[in-house]
């Protein structure tokens, strides 16, 4: 399990395993305790992560440096960067284009309808409902129950947990 600090929040620990999977390269999440730029940066560095952190407490935290510079500079961009945010954060294309529809301020909405939705068979791993609490498979809101990228994305995750789970040494922190 990965392990989360007390500034972040739950659903950063999705965010943080598709990150540190190689699945996605980046995240953007905000603290929701005060916390030091010097207890960012040793958490972040302990996970070979880089991370810069805006006036208003949200963080990016990713591979590379320049990378982590460029998601907080769109972020902070006035007007919708929905489409830029969602590439650069690693979302799958299909769900970027459902998302960019949506609007940035109707995205909760979206998203509760969404997860609301039945997701039958395979499809049951990209349900997002559980995404708040840190118990999803994926961090982006599909675009439909049945997306074929998410599915991928989602398939990875298990696949990978399951490798870890056989080799428990490989797992430790």
């Amino acid at each position: 399990m990965t392990h989360r600090p007390h500034w972040l929040k739950p659903s950063a620990v999705v965010d943080l395993r598709l990150v540190e999977l190689g699945i996605r390269p980046a995240f953007r999440t905000e603290t929701n305790a005060p916390v030091n730029d010097a207890d960012i940066g040793r958490w972040a560095r302990r996970r070979s992560l880089y991370f810069c952190r805006d006036a208003q407490d949200f963080v990016v935290f990713a591979k590379t440096p320049l990378l982590v510079r460029y998601i907080m500079t769109i972020d902070r961009s006035p007007g919708d960067h929905v489409a830029r945010l969602g590439h650069w954060l690693g979302y799958p294309a299909c769900c970027i284009r459902s998302a960019r529809r949506i609007t940035e301020s109707n995205l909760d909405l979206w998203s509760e309808r969404v997860a609301a939705r039945r997701h039958i068979g395979n499809y049951a791993c990209t349900k997002t409902g559980g995404y708040r609490a840190g118990r999803a498979m994926i961090s982006h809101i599909p675009c439909s129950p049945h997306c074929r990228a998410s599915l991928v994305m989602a398939t990875k995750v298990s696949e990978r947990h399951r490798t870890v789970s056989a080799r428990p040494w490989a797992a430790r922190n």
